[in-house]
């Protein structure tokens, strides 16, 4: 599949006009804006889905960074996508990469649902360790990870690479 015939196809599922600025396009879906592009260009071959997950406290971002990479362990706090703190910024993104010829519209949309569900859960904790910050909670970042990560990590969970739900009601509205 092509990037564009991604984008009409998604247009047509979703009704509503999607366009494409450059090789990216941003979906607001369920209140989570997710950014996804073309990695390497107009040229790639790789759909970049990303999500802005918000700004570390200083004192926070080992004990941040250690749940981080625990969750990216084997993908099992994810759900198949990776976090990372952008240098540049200092924030937490997270990010998935797939291959455009061997998605389609149905599954972008599965994906793109699993992917906000993931990073609104991430979003959340990332205030949860801000707020901590706030009421002097120190260097304890035994803050746990996003719901369910354990389950996950313990097999109970039904499918591991994806312990999160469905599209919620809002649906999906480009930003």
């Amino acid at each position: 599949m092509t990037f564009e015939k991604l984008i009409e196809e998604l247009s047509a599922r979703l009704g509503v006009e999607i366009e494409d600025a450059g090789g990216a396009f941003a979906l607001e879906i369920d209140g989570q804006t997710v950014v996804l592009q073309l990695a390497g260009g107009r040229d790639g071959d790789i759909l970049l889905m990303r999500a802005d997950l918000g700004d570390i406290p200083p004192d926070r971002r080992d004990a941040l960074a250690a749940a981080a990479l625990e969750a990216n362990f084997l993908y099992q706090g994810t759900g198949g996508a990776t976090l990372a703190v952008n240098p540049g910024d200092g924030h937490l993104h997270l990010h998935r990469y797939d291959w455009l010829d061997r998605i389609d519209a149905e599954r972008t949309l599965a994906t793109l649902s699993r992917f906000a569900d993931t990073s609104a859960k991430w979003k959340r904790l990332v205030v949860d360790f801000r707020d901590a910050v706030g009421q002097g909670a120190g260097m304890a970042g035994d803050l746990p990870p996003p719901e369910g990560a354990d389950a996950a990590r313990d097999g109970s969970a039904a499918d591991a690479a994806s312990p999160i739900g469905g599209l919620g009601e809002d649906g999906f509205m480009p930003v």
